[in-house]
């Protein structure tokens, strides 16, 4: 009888660990696009101003770069599960948001592209709908059939998981390529299967008869070894493109070389921010980061900000007349927005 029950329970182990197995290898799937280096979904719809025509060419532009932690709010991931009410409500915010700073274009990390966490919405899809702009370009950096973080308990799993980091822009996009980075070597390989790709991407926008290149960025946040490679990515690229009208924003998961408090943040109190990726990239050759000051330049946690991870970088073709963070109530994320305002340099 024993042998008999041993028999049955090793037989029941194998078949929970089998099924396991089979859940994760399920799980871990679904990506549409594993290349290193694809082109980014463009979308226009009527009403952007005529590519070409001289007269539409603006002479000033103001840009915005905006990490919207896909609509969930500041609480951040671990305060869900979201009702698609709490949602739209953020989602109404941010456009809002976007809408009162006079922005041209928005650069967005963290948006929801048909995700269960929330509730399938094409996040790009509706704040351009909201805002009543006519381009926007989107890449995919997170892509699995199912996402089981928070690990427990299971209600509050991801699920179904799409999503990327877009452009919406008052003028016509040209065409956008992301370049996706490398996921952390020290990450546990059951992690990467769940991780992120982050990226970079580099997206090409109408102003009449001239392009403005913009580098939307999104690096790694927990380890300072796989942002630097990122960081030295992303100086690759920009340097490969040399026009003067370029501009770098994202967010970037590191702080100002001159912080003066690198670690143990009560919100984040294991990561560590001693790596020299701002300071690398503000090294470019021609590139400039826009001016914020002193004290109001920090962008995270949204609520209670201690440190800035957010960033505009320009090159000469763009003369900055101001640069600020949007920290006014009511907050609708677990970043602040920062937006800059340029003159456009005659050629």
């Amino acid at each position: 009888m024993l042998t008999r029950i041993l028999k049955w329970f090793g037989l029941l182990v194998a078949v929970v660990v089998l099924a396991a197995v089979l859940f994760l290898w399920w799980a871990s799937g679904g990506q549409t696009d594993t290349a290193a280096v694809s082109p980014a979904q463009v979308t226009q719809v009527a009403g952007a101003p005529r590519a070409a025509d001289p007269a539409a060419t603006p002479t000033a532009l103001t840009v915005m770069t905006f990490n919207i932690g896909y609509g969930r709010g500041p609480a951040g991931d671990l305060s869900g599960p979201w009702t698609r009410e709490h949602i739209l409500r953020h989602l109404d915010g941010l456009a809002a948001q976007i809408a009162d700073s006079g922005a041209d274009l928005v650069a967005m990390q963290e948006v929801d592209l048909a995700s269960a966490r929330s509730h399938d919405i094409d996040e790009a899809g509706y704040l351009l709908d909201r805002l009543g702009w006519p381009a926007r370009s989107c890449s995919v950096t997170w892509e699995n059939n199912y996402v089981p973080f928070p690990y427990w308990p299971p209600s509050r799993h991801y699920g179904r998981m799409k999503s990327g980091q877009c452009v919406l822009s008052r003028w016509p996009i040209a065409r956008a390529t992301r370049y996706r980075q490398d996921k952390p070597a020290n990450n546990p390989f059951w992690r990467n299967w769940f991780y992120l790709d982050r990226a970079i991407d580099h997206v090409v926008v109408t102003l009449g008869e001239r392009e403005l290149h913009v580098f939307n960025v999104h690096l790694e946040a927990f380890d300072a070894e796989s942002r630097r490679t990122q960081a030295e990515r992303l100086v690759e690229l920009v340097g490969a493109e040399p026009s003067p009208l370029t501009v770098v924003l994202g967010d970037f998961n590191a702080l100002p070389p001159d912080a003066p408090q690198r670690s143990g943040f009560p919100d984040e109190p294991d990561i560590d921010y001693g790596d020299d990726t701002i300071a690398r990239v503000a090294a470019t050759p021609g590139l400039t980061e826009v001016l914020l000051g002193d004290g109001g330049a920090l962008t995270h946690p949204a609520d209670t900000p201690n440190r800035r991870l957010d960033y505009i970088f320009h090159r000469a073709g763009l003369t900055e007349d101001s640069a600020r963070v949007l920290s006014e109530a009511p907050v609708w994320s677990d970043h602040l927005p920062v937006v800059a305002r340029f003159r456009i340099a005659t050629p």
